[in-house]
């Protein structure tokens, strides 16, 4: 029995571990660049400022030494197809091949935010081949995303999983997603507001991005 419980013990640990090293691959080495791609005059660009202050606000009270990156804003035609694509393989958990499409390989910023218009499942890429990554955020007028207070949460929710958090089950918490029954909808509210997070998650990106973090 002693022998059933120390192999069970193990393996929980070897598992913590594992999980621990894949987010560790996903650590930011560098403060990145945002650059937010969308047709001009979107209404969620608003949104994606509220989230980065929301997170740099957050890194700020935990006392890290990390932070993102200026927000630049870029008008240009948005592949919506790509885009689902990647959605759709995000989704699965297959990833994606290191190199991004070739109509996603001219990408100006380390975090490109593409505010399409099409119906997708809002997503954060791993990291490609150059050390950038893509997130999509799906039509602002497609529910939940036409919902109040939903976009500002959507955006920093897929921020989160961008920076190297997971989801959690806690439908009242920021980062709550698959495979439990959490939906972006579940942000809506009449008064604007950022979901919080866990202490956990606190605690597991400070031992990500410490006070001593410095670009390298």
């Amino acid at each position: 029995m002693k022998h059933v419980m120390s192999s069970v013990f193990i393996s929980f640990i070897a598992a913590g571990l594992a999980a621990d090293a894949a987010s560790a691959q996903q650590m930011w080495r560098i403060v990145p660049k945002i650059t937010v791609i969308s047709p001009a005059g979107d209404t969620r660009l608003s949104a994606v400022d509220e989230a980065v202050a929301f997170w740099n606000r957050t890194f700020t009270e935990l006392g890290s030494g990390f932070r993102l990156g200026a927000v630049t804003r870029v008008v240009r035609p948005i592949p919506e197809d790509t885009v689902q694509q990647l959605s759709t393989s995000v989704l699965s958990g297959r990833g994606f091949a290191a190199s991004f499409p070739p109509d996603l390989s001219d990408l100006p910023g380390d975090i490109t935010i593409f505010l399409a218009a099409s119906e997708f499942v809002s997503f954060a890429s791993p990291f490609n081949q150059n050390s950038k990554k893509i997130i999509g955020i799906r039509g602002a007028n497609i529910p939940p995303m036409s919902f109040p207070n939903v976009p500002r949460n959507v955006i920093a929710h897929e921020l989160g999983h961008a920076i190297g958090l997971r989801h959690n089950s806690d439908p009242t918490m920021l980062m709550c997603g698959r495979p439990s029954t959490c939906r972006p909808g579940l942000f809506k509210s009449d008064q604007p507001h950022m979901f919080p997070l866990r202490a956990a998650e606190k605690s597991f990106l400070l031992s990500m991005y410490p006070s001593q973090w410095k670009a390298r």
